[in-house]
C-alpha cells in the first residue's frame, strides 16, 4: 500500500466515529444561501424573490440526509467534497462518468490504492444541478402563466436552485478540496493540527459562533453571468485547495480555539470563504436563469 494512502487509512481509522462528511454546520450553509440572496440581481422572475425563505433553508438539505439508508448512505457524501491533490495533474472532463473512467485509465486509482469514490464528485455535482436548474428556468418561459405547469415547474426550480446552495457552498471550504480534510495527513514540518476535531472546530463550532450574515453579505463579489458551470466550479475548489495551508496555519495558532475569544483573523478568513460560496451560488442561480432563454443545444443521445 502507498504511504500517502496508509496515512489516510490511519486518520480513517482514528477518526471513524467522528469524521464529519458534511461542509460548514448548518449556520454556515444558511448563511452563503441568505448572502447569495441579498446579492442576487434584480432581473430574476419574481417567483424566486418570493421564495427567498425556502431557498435559504433548503441550503442544509443535502445534510439532513445523514443515516437515510444504505444506498443514500453511499452516494450522497462524495458529491461533498473532492480530493484535489489526487486529480491536480489531469484535465478534468465535465461528465463524472468519463471521470470515473479517466481515474482509471490514469492510473491514479491504483497508484493511491483509492476506490473510485475516494476522490469525491463535488465539481460534477454543482455543474449537473446547474444545468438541471438551467433547463427548469427555459421550461417555464415556455409555460402558460397561470397554468398548473408553471406552478410545478416553479416548485421545482426553488427545490433545485436550494439544494444547489449546499454545494456551491462545500466548494469554498477548503476541507472540502483536500486529502488534508479533517487534521494534517502530509509530512508536517510546521506542526499543523493532526487532531480529528479540525474540520468541526472550523467549519461549525466557530463559525456558528464568530460569523453572521453581516460579516459575509459585504464581501460577496459583484455578479458574474457563468457559461460554463463545471469550470466555474472547478475554479472554486481549486481557489479552496490553495487555502488549506493558510487554513490550518490559523488553527495551529488558536484562531478556531472555542475557549478564546473568536479571532480577527479566523473570522475575516471564514467570512471570506463564506462569501466566496454565496457569490458562486449567486452567479450559477442567476446564469442559468439568463442563459435559459437560449435553445436547448442538440446532442444525440444513447436511447433513453
Amino acid at each position: 500500500m502507498p504511504a500517502f494512502m496508509r496515512r489516510i487509512l490511519l486518520a480513517f481509522l482514528i477518526c471513524l466515529v467522528s469524521v464529519p462528511m458534511y461542509a460548514w454546520g448548518e449556520k454556515g450553509h444558511l448563511m452563503v444561501a441568505e448572502a447569495a440572496t441579498l446579492n442576487l440581481p434584480t432581473d430574476m422572475p419574481p417567483f424566486f424573490y418570493k421564495a427567498f425563505p425556502e431557498l435559504i433553508w433548503l441550503a442544509y438539505d443535502p445534510d439532513r440526509l445523514r443515516n437515510a439508508g444504505d444506498s443514500i448512505d453511499a452516494v450522497n457524501p462524495p458529491d461533498h467534497f473532492i480530493d484535489y491533490e489526487f486529480v491536480a495533474d489531469l484535465k478534468l472532463p465535465s461528465s463524472r462518468y468519463a471521470f470515473l473512467h479517466l481515474l482509471e485509465t490514469s492510473g491514479t486509482l491504483r497508484r493511491h490504492g483509492l476506490q473510485n469514490d475516494t476522490v469525491g464528485f463535488l465539481p460534477w455535482r454543482i455543474a449537473e444541478m446547474s444545468e438541471h436548474l438551467q433547463s427548469e428556468f427555459r421550461q417555464w418561459r415556455q409555460s402558460r402563466p397561470g397554468s398548473p405547469e408553471r406552478a410545478f415547474l416553479e416548485r421545482d426550480i426553488i427545490h433545485i436552485a436550494g439544494v444547489l446552495g449546499h454545494f456551491a457552498g462545500d466548494s469554498s471550504n477548503p476541507h472540502h478540496a483536500t486529502t488534508n480534510f479533517n487534521g494534517w495527513l502530509d509530512p508536517n514540518p510546521n506542526h499543523y493540527p493532526n487532531d480529528c476535531d479540525a474540520h468541526s472546530r472550523f467549519e461549525t463550532r466557530f463559525v456558528s459562533r464568530a460569523v453572521e450574515v453581516k460579516d459575509v453579505t459585504p464581501k460577496v463579489a459583484a455578479p458574474q453571468l457563468r457559461d460554463d458551470y463545471f469550470s466555474a466550479a472547478l475554479e472554486a475548489i481549486r481557489q479552496s485547495n490553495q487555502l488549506v495551508e493558510p487554513l490550518y496555519r490559523l488553527d495551529r495558532d488558536g484562531a478556531f480555539d472555542f475557549y478564546r475569544p473568536p479571532s480577527k483573523e479566523g473570522t475575516a478568513f471564514a467570512s471570506d470563504r463564506l462569501a466566496a460560496g454565496a457569490s458562486l451560488l449567486r452567479d450559477l442561480w442567476w446564469s442559468a436563469w439568463k442563459s435559459s432563454d437560449k435553445p436547448a443545444k442538440k446532442k444525440a443521445t444513447p436511447e433513453e
